[in-house]
């Protein structure tokens, strides 16, 4: 069920949500943050959850319902300046963040449904020209397949591990 203030999206991957069974909605940041450590940083606490991009101005949070409304994956996407020293960072860049799928449904396009609602509302959004996210090493070819750009080689995060700074114009 959708909160008010808040609505469903229809990602413009037309009847992938149907064959996917899921359903996208804009949800509150509290809502993404449980599948985040489960999936994410399970070594961390709940309250470790609550990421420095959650509530800025342009946040937006994304949720895949099962049928049974169970949380089958999440996403967020907010402003924030990209970081590498030559990348020129500006005002129009969007990060995504916190991406996650349950294990038990992964393999259903629920990820490509998710950065779809991330990429439209960055597309929607008149300022933005980039999204980049710091992306695991093991989807940077879901990424490349979605037309995102590593820049720069493998980087470790400490306690998360190996990822790639990945970039897409707008």
């Amino acid at each position: 069920m959708v909160a008010a203030g808040y609505r469903r999206v229809a990602p413009k991957k037309a009847g992938v949500e149907e064959a996917a069974g899921v359903r996208i909605e804009e949800v509150r940041a509290a809502v993404v943050r449980p599948l985040r450590q489960k999936v994410l940083r399970p070594h961390q606490t709940l309250a470790d959850q609550v990421y420095p991009g959650d509530s800025p101005p342009g946040a937006r949070h994304f949720a895949a319902y099962g049928k049974d409304d169970a949380v089958l994956g999440v996403a967020s996407i907010s402003p924030e300046p990209y970081p590498r020293a030559g990348g020129s960072p500006g005002p129009g860049d969007r990060r995504i963040r916190g991406m996650a799928t349950e294990p038990a449904a992964r393999r259903r396009g629920i990820g490509a449904l998710l950065l779809a609602a991330c990429l439209e509302v960055a597309r929607a959004d008149e300022g933005a020209t980039r999204v980049w996210c710091n992306a695991r090493s093991g989807v940077r070819g879901f990424y490349e397949r979605e037309g995102f750009v590593a820049d720069g080689e493998e980087f470790t995060l400490p306690e998360i591990g190996p990822h790639f700074l990945m970039w897409l114009a707008v």
